[in-house]
């Protein structure tokens, strides 16, 4: 039989853990680590505030499994394009698109790298070993490895740095999605100027890498 106990206002539906988490990516999303309080969270979650330390230690740790939670959805997206063609063209393709997509999904991600950039990076720092580019960096490996061999691709490519240039590129339509948009009268938030955006960064990196006749 349900409980006819009625719920408390700011009392929510779901898992206390998940539901920190969520709450937690949002605020440190809006405020970054030094503006957001435990007190914050917990008020917005509807828990106690001994769910806090329950669950994460502490608020640093709360923060930490925010970002290897955002990470890893990053991660999921890019072993998603893992095998899914052989074709160079098509792959890049399938890349940017794969970014370009996630990242306007998640404006949270977003504004949490930034965050992280501003101070130096300091909470990826402390998770760096639970974070890896090494599934995305093996496949531009073998894309470029394959291509070279082909003679379909520049020989003194680095994956790294493509690895770099891809992000980037697409990046920077979400990142500096409202000063852009302000100084160049163009929305970059509609979904006609991002495809044009995944059409023209699959373009600019097919180009750059691509062995000249």
């Amino acid at each position: 039989m349900a409980s006819s106990r009625p719920r408390k206002s700011n009392e929510q539906p779901g898992p206390v853990r998940e539901r920190l988490l969520a709450v937690a990516t949002r605020l440190f999303a809006q405020g970054g680590f030094r503006g957001t309080t435990v007190d914050e969270i917990v008020a917005a979650a509807g828990v106690n505030k001994r769910m806090v330390y329950h669950y994460f230690g502490d608020k640093e740790h709360l923060y930490h499994a925010v970002l290897v939670e955002a990470y890893h959805g990053l991660e999921a997206v890019e072993i998603g394009t893992l095998g899914q063609t052989a074709d160079i063209d098509a792959l890049a393709a399938a890349i940017v698109r794969a970014y370009f997509e996630f990242l306007e999904a998640h404006p949270e991600f977003v504004r949490l790298l930034l965050w992280e950039n501003l101070n130096d990076g300091r909470g990826l720092a402390q998770i760096g070993s639970q974070l890896s580019k090494d599934p995305m960096l093996q496949l531009l490996q073998r894309l470029l490895a394959d291509g070279i061999k082909a003679g379909r691709i520049r020989p003194d490519m680095d994956a790294r740095h493509l690895l770099i240039s891809i992000i980037g590129l697409c990046l920077v339509y979400s990142s500096n999605r409202f000063t852009l948009s302000q100084a160049l009268k163009l929305d970059l938030g509609s979904p006609r100027v991002r495809a044009d955006g995944i059409r023209h960064v699959t373009r600019l990196l097919l180009d750059g890498i691509k062995a000249r006749d």
